[in-house]
């Protein structure tokens, strides 16, 4: 969530930088990370409200519906889309065959009308009383009304879909401008030119802000920026020149004079070439200048939400309210009787660090001095020592049977302060059995790079090499 506050300051600072007509367009699976949430209040619900409250003060113009949006149920999804959420998906239909969302959205940017629709992957468990049509069966009469309402519309879809399917729909309908991805399986994607239509997606979970600046011409047709390509060959003709003063001091240092002419003849006809494209694409330039562009042209770049990067302060402001909320509940639910009768199942056969101290007290006394040790300390430094998204990957769970990035478990809330750490047996595995018979119950010695990307993952640690930490934490032998 951290990086939310960042995307606030980065789209309103580049809002009033640009002093041109923007759209703000997110492709889904926005408000959740699983599948199934839980019913009643719960720290899930409480973050997925806290996402749809900022999106709204941004005035974000359209948001497809992805399959992990529906995990909190139709009825969470449909209440917030009557508070008039931008939401937009024209395959999700209820049980009369009747569209459940937008399945459009129009806006304007100076003369062209845009239109945007999306597309929502379906969900290994829908919610009740939805359906999700397939592709193939929406897009061929929802293309035709929509350009039958306006003519020559610039057309963005927004797709939950994997990089395949959406591979097959630009190459089946090339009056498809732009689709934008929420590919889970893909990270940043530089767009791509297939069949008329541009490609392109930012990573998931909030790490970069997209933003693609497009200008748009007399035809719906993508075409190369001028600017761009005459600085690109600008900078291939500074490094001939450069090659060749080069090359000509070296002539005038040899006596071998013929052994640098093929090399000066090649690099001179290239240049030459080079300046003939100059002069043309310098013409063309001035062309679009007196009579405007041609074709759409475009250019983008992946801003890193980076946590030396500004926040916005009325974001930060929601974001720490939600922060005390989920506090709040949890120190109720810990309160609970009902919660604390299953408070045992998730360290179960876990023994904790001092037992292990017993007979392995110089690989325990490294251990103190890992931050593996304080991982515990920092969520309590940081106030998030009760948030449930966080805790799996701060306590001592038996990694080898354990994902935590899918888990949200309010017994985590219980743990003893022994497993309060990523202790031991988060690498080697659960110590009970092994403490009462060593021999015969042997532990993992050296965890596999799986174990550690469990919690080490992209999203939470973009900088992680497992060779280079796991020496850090290595124990010594004995």
């Amino acid at each position: 969530m951290g990086g939310l506050s960042k995307k606030a300051f980065q789209i309103q600072t580049i809002t009033e930088n640009s002093g041109q007509q923007r759209l703000l367009l997110d492709s889904g699976n926005l408000l959740f990370k699983r599948e199934k949430i839980a019913d009643g209040p719960n720290q899930e619900r409480l973050t997925a409200e806290a996402i749809m409250t900022v999106y709204q003060k941004l005035a974000y113009d359209a948001v497809g519906v992805g399959p992990l949006d529906l995990s909190g149920g139709l009825d969470f999804i449909r209440k917030s889309s009557g508070k008039e959420f931008p939401w937009v998906s024209a395959n999700i239909i209820d049980e009369k065959g009747q569209p459940i969302f937008k399945q459009w959205i129009r806006k304007k940017i100076s003369s062209t009308e845009i239109v945007i629709t999306a597309l929502t992957a379906r969900p290994r468990n829908p919610p009740e009383g939805i359906k999700i049509e397939k592709w193939q069966t929406i897009l061929p009469e929802l293309l035709t009304r929509m350009k039958a309402e306006k003519n020559d519309p610039f057309i963005i879809v927004l797709s939950s879909l994997n990089y395949e399917e959406n591979r097959k729909i630009t190459e089946k309908y090339p009056e498809i401008h732009l689709l934008i991805s929420a590919d889970q399986h893909k990270g940043n994607l530089s767009p791509q030119l297939i069949n008329g239509c541009l490609i392109t997606q930012n990573s998931k979970q909030g790490k970069y802000q997209g933003l693609l600046e497009i200008n748009l011409g007399k035809k719906r047709e993508w075409g190369a920026d001028s600017a761009k390509l005459l600085a690109d060959l600008q900078n291939r003709k500074g490094s001939l020149d450069w090659q060749l003063r080069r090359l000509q001091k070296k002539i005038r240092l040899t006596e071998n004079k013929e052994k640098y002419k093929n090399t000066l003849t090649r690099i001179s006809a290239e240049k030459e070439q080079l300046n003939e494209q100059i002069t043309n694409l310098k013409q063309v330039i001035e062309k679009e200048q007196a009579e405007g562009i041609y074709q759409d042209k475009y250019k983008y770049r992946f801003i890193g939400l980076k946590k030396n990067l500004p926040n916005d302060t009325a974001t930060a402001d929601l974001l720490s309210k939600l922060n005390q909320e989920i506090r709040q509940l949890h120190k109720k639910s810990r309160t609970s009787p009902k919660t604390a009768k299953t408070t045992t199942i998730p360290h179960n056969n876990m023994v904790g660090f001092s037992l292990c101290a017993t007979c392995h007290p110089v690989q325990t006394d490294f251990w103190k001095t890992t931050d593996h040790a304080s991982a515990y300390a920092t969520l309590v430094q940081n106030e998030k020592q009760l948030d449930l998204e966080c805790l799996p990957c701060h306590l001592t769970l038996n990694m080898q049977r354990t994902r935590p990035g899918r888990m949200v478990d309010k017994r985590f809330l219980y743990f003893p302060e022994e497993l309060q750490s990523v202790g031991c047996e988060s690498c080697h595995g659960a110590g009970k059995q092994h403490s009462q018979s060593p021999e015969k119950f042997k532990l993992v010695r050296l965890p596999s790079k799986n174990i550690c990307l469990a919690c080490h993952t992209p999203d939470h640690d973009d900088n992680f090499e497992y060779e280079n930490k796991l020496l850090k934490v290595s124990c010594p032998a004995g």
